[in-house]
């Protein structure tokens, strides 16, 4: 054990500094990083991730999620909060759905959209759920500006993308003779 030094003054009883030696220990051996460790999103405790993700305001919160979702949420909030509104904020919003998606605008269609539209694509190799439109509509909702309006989500799936695939040919002639009468 280190050596104990005395906060207390020098016409201390002897009871009164046999119970600072008492409790010392106890005080020398708290962890003095854990608040610092409790406000950060990667090493915040699981448990504790609902109350940092209220610090941080996170606009949705799903008790469902894994670790990874959440401590990428609130990582990604004070970046949502600071450029609400913004194609960018929408993108980042989205980063909690767990696909990869494109916020698409409406002057980058072909031919344009209608002016203040925006449409979103979800890549996924699997059947995409009710349940997964809505969160994506909740964080969109979240992020946007209330001029800009989201007109489709596409699922950009890659069904049969995986597997043995067939390709063949075959070569043929054909030749044609006309004989004129005549």
């Amino acid at each position: 054990m280190a050596t104990f030094r005395s906060i207390l003054p020098p016409n201390t009883l002897l009871s009164e500094r046999a119970l600072e030696q008492a409790t010392a220990e106890p005080v020398i051996a708290l962890e003095t990083d854990a608040a610092r460790q409790a406000k950060n999103a990667a090493t915040c405790p699981a448990q504790l991730l609902p109350w940092l993700a209220w610090e941080y305001a996170v606009d949705y919160w799903d008790p469902g999620w894994t670790d990874a979702q959440k401590r990428q949420v609130i990582k990604d909030s004070p970046y949502v909060h600071q450029h609400r509104g913004t194609a960018g904020a929408v993108r980042r919003a989205l980063s909690s759905v767990g696909y990869p998606t494109t916020v698409i605008e409406w002057w980058q269609e072909t031919p344009k959209g209608d002016p203040y539209t925006f449409r979103i694509e979800v890549y996924s190799d699997e059947a995409v759920s009710d349940e997964l439109y809505s969160r994506i509509r909740r964080q969109v909702d979240g992020a946007k500006n209330l001029r800009s309006w989201l007109t489709v989500i596409d699922v950009m799936a890659e069904v049969g993308g995986s597997g043995a695939m067939y390709i063949g040919g075959a070569v043929t002639m054909n030749i044609d003779i006309d004989i004129p009468a005549g």
